[in-house]
């Protein structure tokens, strides 16, 4: 019988698998698509596929040598991209920059550099007195749902150091770094060929690319938010939940477990950032701000919060299982970890996920279309107070 280490050390390199097969295969269909889809599937999933390749990276060189595996380290390219370490945080949102205690405009100082940094170059070939028709920002839709947004995307991929010109090469490195480390990983199957495309990504061959002013879009939606740059962090959250709701279910496939692990995470992290969001102003009481409040602290909602859940998170993050925790062990879903650690089976927190996410993606929605607009709304579009740091991006190619 293997003892309760080794089990976590055979799990944990399981749950890589499941999830670099899954990446595997949605980058593989992507690669043989022929359609938009082709460039904005990879996109759109760049914040999970970094996570699975950086915390499968931790896993194989873990210090301790029963976890590590050397020989599996020696295919890995050197070093890490350099987008990977800042893209895999990008599902964690709030939760990443805004430490406990620390005022969520912190983190609205970055967005703001972001944007301010987006309009130089977007705005530094317009001609005096045109800059009011040239849009600065793009989002991405599918189905009306917005799924993501170019300063949310610039912010993620730390562009500030990389020229306008040498973007289409970068990109082209991260996605070969991706399916490079990728690969590597599902050799934990034992075969040399697990990864292989199986997922049809016409349905995504309808996101749509929008383009338009921050100030005229944003401007009258969220109601109750005084600051455009709090605004376009709800943005970037209810992306987040839209992609957790409406683009994974689409491309799941056969990867189940893998597909409900990236859900979870994105809902588990848009939850508490919104409701870092809604702490800094208790007094956000419009209809459309009270229906996300009740949403994120819905009985359904508050059960990702319960005993245990902590670690059924953990187990969806991070590959290395440690800490003294026991598990039951099973050759169900997620190899029993939840049954082990919480009240829930697999099949009822798949679903209030599901629900979870249904229910927080109408709502920010509603919010967003909200048209009532508080007196001494902050449209500032100047320099920010913290831009020590040069950043001109512009927007991403496709990688």
């Amino acid at each position: 019988m293997p003892t309760q280490d080794e089990l976590k050390v055979t799990v944990g390199r399981l749950l890589l698998l499941e999830d670099a097969l899954w990446i595997g295969d949605i980058l593989a269909s992507a690669r043989r698509h022929n359609g938009p889809a082709q460039a904005m599937v990879p996109l759109l999933l760049s914040g999970h596929a970094a996570r699975v390749v950086y915390e499968g990276r931790e896993l194989l060189t873990s210090p301790n040598k029963n976890v590590a595996l050397p020989d599996f380290v020696d295919l890995l390219r050197p070093e890490l991209h350099s987008s990977i370490p800042p893209a895999r945080h990008a599902t964690k949102m709030l939760d990443n920059a805004v430490k406990k205690g620390q005022p969520v405009n912190e983190y609205e100082l970055d967005i703001h550099e972001a944007w301010m940094s987006q309009r130089t170059e977007l705005m530094s070939k317009v001609r005096r007195g045109f800059s009011w028709l040239q849009p600065d920002l793009g989002f991405y839709t599918l189905g009306g749902a917005v799924v993501g947004a170019t300063i949310p995307l610039h912010l993620r991929f730390r562009l500030d150091e990389v020229p306008v010109e040498n973007r289409p090469a970068h990109f082209r490195k991260l996605g070969l770094d991706l399916y490079t480390s990728l690969k590597v990983f599902s050799y934990l199957s034992g075969k040399n060929d697990a990864i292989t495309p199986s997922l049809d990504l016409t349905a995504m061959d309808s996101i749509r690319d929008n383009d338009r002013s921050v100030n005229r879009y944003l401007k009258r939606g969220y109601d109750g938010v005084r600051s455009i740059d709090q605004r376009l962090l709800l943005l970037l959250i209810e992306s987040e939940v839209n992609t957790a709701a409406t683009l994974i279910p689409l491309v799941t496939g056969p990867h189940v477990t893998a597909a409900f692990r990236a859900r979870l995470i994105s809902l588990w992290h848009a939850l508490s950032s919104v409701r870092k969001i809604l702490a800094a102003d208790p007094a956000r009481t419009s209809p459309a701000a009270t229906r996300v409040r009740e949403v994120a602290d819905s009985v359904d909602a508050r059960r990702l919060s319960a005993k245990g859940m902590d670690l059924v998170r953990n187990r969806s993050m991070h590959y290395e299982i440690r800490g003294k925790t026991q598990f039951a062990f099973s050759n169900g879903p997620m190899f029993g970890i939840i049954e082990s650690v919480t009240g829930e089976t697999f099949g009822r927190l798949d679903t209030v996920v599901r629900d979870v996410s249904q229910d927080m993606s109408a709502a920010l929605r509603e919010w967003r279309n909200s048209r009532w607009a508080p007196s001494g709304i902050r449209a500032h579009v100047g320099p920010a107070s913290r831009l020590s740091r040069k950043r001109v991006l512009a927007r991403p190619p496709l990688p």
